[in-house]
């Protein structure tokens, strides 16, 4: 097996892997948003704005950056109708008794799988607001960019739930690796 064919198995199998979990459609725009946050993250690097105006990485990373809020929105509200405000957000209701166990069962270094109202749903909820956080944000930035108010508020905001989001790009989709890679071993055909 080419090296080109492991990556499209190993492809075909995090697609399996995630429908345990997630409607076809919400997979779709699950990965539409990864592909355009590393691509808000990748254009954010190298842009530039300047009094002239932006230069072509920037429009790229301004028009991608505002189909990632309807993306980002879409996500959020099918997510939400899907399993319930409370499921991400339990502690808002002081229902804590999911997100203990797993908190116990993370602090003896366990595995915790996904389980409603539990410590990896909560997590998906910070990153939902951590992502919602970072569009909203942008678009107020661009906003003050195009209508010439360039007070630095709004890009300093922005910036921050960018990272926010970069950082929990990483954790979810190294957590998200860690599941998938146990997943594989566990359903492996053994030799």
């Amino acid at each position: 097996m080419t090296v080109k064919e492991k990556i499209v198995a190993q492809g075909v199998l995090l697609w399996r892997f995630l429908g345990f979990f997630q409607p076809p459609l919400l997979r779709c725009i699950h990965a539409a948003v990864i592909a355009f946050v590393l691509l808000q993250f990748l254009t954010s690097m190298v842009m530039v704005v300047t009094v002239e105006g932006p230069s072509g990485l920037a429009w790229i990373h301004i028009i991608s950056g505002m189909a990632l809020c309807l993306l980002g929105i879409a996500l959020v509200t099918l997510s939400i109708r899907k399993r319930g405000l409370r499921n991400f957000f339990p502690y808002l209701w002081g229902d804590m008794e999911q997100l203990g166990k797993d908190m116990r069962a993370a602090a003896q270094f366990k595995m915790v799988g996904p389980r409603p109202k539990g410590l990896p749903a909560c997590i998906q909820g910070l990153g939902m607001g951590a992502l919602l956080l970072a569009v909203f944000t942008g678009l107020w930035w661009f906003d003050d960019w195009s209508n010439d108010r360039l007070g630095l508020t709004a890009l300093s905001v922005h910036k921050f739930f960018a990272w926010a989001m970069v950082a929990y790009l990483a954790g979810h989709g190294g957590m998200a690796l860690a599941h998938f890679a146990i997943w594989q071993k566990k359903t492996a055909p053994k030799k």
